[in-house]
């Protein structure tokens, strides 16, 4: 008499190649970060682009700036519990028309641009819940809503006011994009700088849930980027190796460490502190 092959004989053969694939998946992010984990991950999200070339710097025109002489923005600092800004750390604040509304001053004429373009297509104005906050404020609402609603003290990018939480009439939260205008912010706001700082794809990566209506200004052309690979800022920060460059259109992109950076010339150049102790330069050519 023939033995009957057991039932579950499939199911572990299809668990261990699934166990198998995970594992290979798990090495390839820790060793070779956003060049191969990133390809894979964005691959299962549906990439349609990728990431920015790397290229060497023997082609390049490169100039050496002492950090203290240059000018240093915040557009691409990664703020989370792991990177918490600092305690003596004090954002470049402004007002935004007169509102009472303050904001990053690397982002306040882009969220102008941004907004205009949402009403001139939509005929809706845009609105701002919450924009800037003192660590102080950032303390007091840690407080009444918990940790699983809001981040401590110096983990919050409202502290940078580069993070603004939007809104419309009769659309806020999640519910931002059951309306017209806020489908054309979330498939916009890249064009101006702009990204969905917590994605729905992101949350093994980001920690927080989906939240559509808090934006986060990095600038161009990061915010294409990440939009367009749909990736994290945590992503794309990461995959950023120190000392490299990289290319993407009319942009040379490049983080670097130390107390002098090499800058190409013939090209302006933003550069911004990345809260891991370097420096990410955008230089867009002339």
């Amino acid at each position: 008499m023939k033995k009957r092959r057991s039932a579950l004989t499939p199911f572990i053969a299809v668990l261990i190649i699934v166990l198998v694939l995970m594992a290979v998946f798990v090495v390839f992010i820790k060793h070779d970060k956003l060049n191969v984990a990133g390809q894979v991950t964005a691959l299962f999200r549906g990439r349609v682009e990728y990431h920015p070339e790397e290229i060497s710097d023997d082609g390049l025109e490169l100039r050496t700036v002492d950090v203290e002489d240059v000018k240093v923005g915040t557009a691409m600092m990664l703020i989370n519990k792991d990177h918490p800004l600092g305690e003596y750390f004090e954002p470049s604040i402004c007002e935004y028309k007169d509102s009472g509304v303050m904001m990053s001053t690397d982002s306040v004429d882009s969220y102008a641009a941004l907004s205009k373009a949402v009403m001139d297509n939509c005929g809706e104005p845009l609105y701002v819940m919450s924009s800037y906050r003192t660590p102080e404020e950032q303390q007091e609402l840690y407080e009444d809503q918990g940790s699983s609603e809001a981040m401590p003290p110096h983990c919050s990018e409202h502290e940078t006011g580069l993070a603004q939480d939007l809104y419309f009439s009769g659309f806020a939260g999640k519910n931002i994009n059951d309306c017209p205008a806020g489908k054309y912010l979330t498939e916009h706001a890249h064009e101006y700088g702009f990204i969905v700082r917590y994605p729905s794809f992101g949350r093994m990566v980001t920690g927080i849930n989906y939240e559509p209506w808090h934006f986060r200004y990095v600038g161009q052309p990061h915010a294409k980027i990440i939009t367009d690979n749909r990736l994290t800022l945590e992503e794309y920060i990461d995959g950023l190796e120190y000392g490299s460059f990289y290319e993407y259109e009319d942009y040379i992109i490049s983080r670097q460490k130390g107390d002098s950076l090499l800058i190409p010339q013939n090209y302006t150049c933003d550069i911004s502190y990345d809260n891991c102790g370097g420096y990410i330069l955008t230089a867009k050519k002339k």
